[in-house]
Order: C-alpha cells, then sequence, then structure tokens
C-alpha cells in the first residue's frame, strides 16, 4: 500500500486517535526506555513515536526515524523540529543505511506486513542492534480486521479487495519462528486487541474505513459499492449494531 497523500494523511490520523495513542504507549513500555540510548523506529510513519523517544532518551540519547514515504518524513520532520537529538532516512526495511551494532533498540509499528521479505528484513535488524539489544514489533492478524455492520455480501467483497493491501496477512503466527532463525532470542508475543462499537470521530474503525474506501476505489472498485459500504456503516451505527475489530499482536525479541 502506497502511504504517500491520501492514505498517508488517513494513517496519521490513525496513529492520533484513542487507539492509536494506546499502541503508542504499549509500544514505547515493551522498549523498556533509558536515557541516553539510540533506537531505530523502523516505519516511522509521521514521526510520533520518534518524538516521545526523543524526550525520554534526553540529549545523550539519538533516535532515528526511517520511512520509504518522503509524505511521511516531511510530516514527521515538522512534528520533531523541537528536538535537535532526530534524524530521519528514507530508507529501505531491507536495506539499512547503518553501522552494525549501532542501536539499542528497534521498533516497528504495522511495518513487516508490508515488506516482502521479511527474513531480509530482520537481518537488517539484527546486524544494526547490539548485542543484546530488543527489538519491538507490532504487526496485525488481518484476519480479523474487521467491519461488522453493512450488508454480507458487500461487506466480504470489500474485505477481499483490502487483502491486497499487504504482502502478509497473518505476519505475528510467523514471527517467533522467522525470529529465532535470524538470531533472536527471548521471544515474547502478547495480543493487544480491541473493538470499537461506535463510529465517532476519534475511533480507530472511522479511520480504518476511510482508508479502506481510499484502497478498494483506488483497487478498481467502484465507488458506488464503497459509497455504499459507508452508508451502511453508518446506518449500523446509528442503529446500534455496528462493529470493528483489530488483534494486532506485540512481539519481542533480543538480538544474541
Amino acid at each position: 500500500m502506497d502511504f504517500q497523500n491520501e492514505i498517508g494523511d488517513l494513517q496519521r490520523k490513525i496513529t492520533q486517535c484513542q487507539e492509536g495513542i494506546a499502541r503508542r504507549r504499549t509500544m514505547f513500555e515493551s522498549l523498556v526506555v533509558e536515557s541516553g540510548q539510540t533506537i531505530l523506529d523502523l516505519g516511522c510513519g509521521g514521526g510520533h513515536l520518534v518524538h516521545e523517544l526523543a524526550l525520554a532518551v534526553g540529549s545523550d540519547g539519538y533516535i532515528v526515524g526511517v520511512d520509504p514515504s518522503p509524505n511521511q518524513i516531511a510530516a514527521a520532520r515538522k512534528l520533531c523540529t523541537d528536538l535537535e537529538n532526530v534524524e530521519f532516512k528514507a530508507d529501505s526495511a531491507t536495506d539499512l543505511s547503518f553501522n552494525d551494532s549501532m542501536f539499542d533498540s528497534v521498533t516497528s509499528t504495522q511495518v513487516l506486513e508490508y515488506v516482502k521479505d521479511v527474513d531480509k528484513s530482520l537481518t537488517e535488524i539484527h546486524r544494526v542492534l547490539k548485542k543484546g539489544g530488543r527489538f519491538c514489533a507490532i504487526s496485525v492478524l488481518w484476519d480479523h480486521w474487521r467491519f461488522h455492520g453493512p450488508e454480507p455480501d458487500l461487506n466480504e467483497e470489500i474485505h477481499n479487495v483490502f487483502r491486497d493491501h499487504c504482502f502478509h496477512q497473518m505476519l505475528p503466527l510467523d514471527m517467533p519462528r522467522k525470529l529465532l532463525s535470524n538470531s533472536f532470542s527471548g521471544i515474547h508475543s502478547a495480543p493487544i486487541g480491541f473493538i470499537n462499537q461506535v463510529l465517532h470521530n476519534n475511533s480507530f474503525a472511522l479511520w480504518s474505513s476511510k482508508v479502506i474506501s481510499a484502497f478498494a476505489i483506488n483497487n478498481g472498485m467502484s465507488k458506488d459499492k464503497v459509497m455504499a459500504w459507508n452508508k451502511q456503516l453508518k446506518e449500523a451505527d446509528r442503529e446500534g449494531r455496528f462493529g470493528f475489530v483489530s488483534m494486532p499482536v506485540l512481539t519481542t525479541a533480543i538480538a544474541v
């Protein structure tokens, strides 16, 4: 999925909603941040986690944000203009331009499912981590990311179109094996799922519905069908039968 322009703007909205903030807090806590650390945020998006980590590590620490999207990098730099201990690069997740053993921790939030060769990315992550360094990743079990309320056939059609938005639908199930084969230990997975039952303006579901709608139209689904699906979402919300479920998984590991 291309996170330029509209999709990138919507992704940044998601990171600012209540569930996005909670996900970022979970990631922050899993990193066990200390003053003076150097941390890489792989797929930094609009830079919200970079900003929070930079405040935590202080002037003796350093945070690097990597993202392939120029629009995301521009937004991240704007958010972090008040900080001197940050850097942003448009690196590839499978070809990082950093020295070996450079980082105390590497973080990745909903990034690796969009990388075709996950093993190559994990090899690079291990290379740039110090021995004993911490890797924390959030990936989604996309088969369980789902809206409820619209007419079943139309709802199924739009979800099927969205399956093409990333390479790996159920990556969290494969992560322990992949990490083990790439010289990580202490591997732990924890579900951090949630449900929205109201489609309000500060809900993950609202902004996700806009992402899936934009993606569906960009990939050949008719605007009329997408508009009908959105209308049915709003009707379900008004009638108290709307639901949205997501099942992200936090995976943590130590480089050996």
